[in-house]
């Protein structure tokens, strides 16, 4: 004879989880996966938010462990009256691994969007540094000799650009007259390539010197202008 009760005489042991259930509950519970990143505001976002005044703790260069070394990481913090202190962090304009440490104590205007004091990603800037605004300008000549100092610029440019024209033919043409082939068969009848590579060979000190001419005379017209009216 049966017992009525055998089935229901431990009800809790049947809804009881599996040994490896528990374990993986009790792991989840002391080591809680991280938090998923917050995303960062949008532009428009970050240009409506709000206008604060921070400075630039310190700068972190980036690893060189790449192909190529990044620019540095500005670590920024804010004094936000009833909200505490900001942190933010934004990348270096400055693409020049190490020029972030030169900005290390200096104010930047930025822009959030909450007083989150470790929503490092909510951040726009909206004033540089001096010195940033400065590097990132693009290069001007300026004074009375501004003109004939870009003349000479552009003349260096050229002398720049025949130096190396001379240095990436030399060794092509050198290589043809000594193991010959038909590398000059198909050229126009007078194409002589002993002509050739020693136009290309002058080309290379020639380049080089007029560069240096070139580049001597551009700052001789900057540092000393041209008289007028006769003085």
């Amino acid at each position: 004879m049966t017992d009525p009760q055998a089935g229901t005489r431990n009800p809790g042991a049947q809804r009881r989880p599996a040994l490896s259930r528990r374990i993986w509950d009790a792991i989840v519970r002391k080591f809680p996966p991280p938090p998923m990143p917050r995303p960062r505001p949008s532009e428009e976002q970050l240009a409506e938010g709000h206008l604060t005044v921070g400075v630039i703790d310190y700068a972190i260069e980036d690893a060189p462990g790449g192909d190529v070394q990044g620019p540095d990481t500005l670590l920024i913090s804010a004094e936000v009256p009833g909200h505490g202190v900001l942190h933010r962090r934004v990348q270096c304009p400055l693409s020049m691994p190490g020029s972030g440490r030169g900005l290390a104590g200096q104010t930047i205007g930025l822009r959030h969007t909450t007083f989150d004091p470790d929503f490092v990603d909510d951040v726009l800037v909206v004033r540089w540094p001096p010195g940033v605004d400065r590097a990132l300008e693009p290069f001007r000549f300026e004074g009375p000799g501004a003109l004939r100092a870009r003349v000479w610029s552009f003349l260096a440019g050229c002398s720049f650009v025949v130096m190396w024209i001379g240095i990436a033919l030399t060794p092509i043409l050198l290589c043809g007259m000594i193991f010959g082939g038909d590398m000059f068969t198909d050229l126009p009848t007078w194409f002589h390539p002993g002509i050739a590579l020693a136009a290309s060979v002058a080309a290379v000190p020639l380049g080089f010197v007029m560069v240096a001419v070139c580049n001597g005379r551009m700052a001789a017209a900057l540092s000393h202008p041209a008289r007028q009216d006769g003085r």
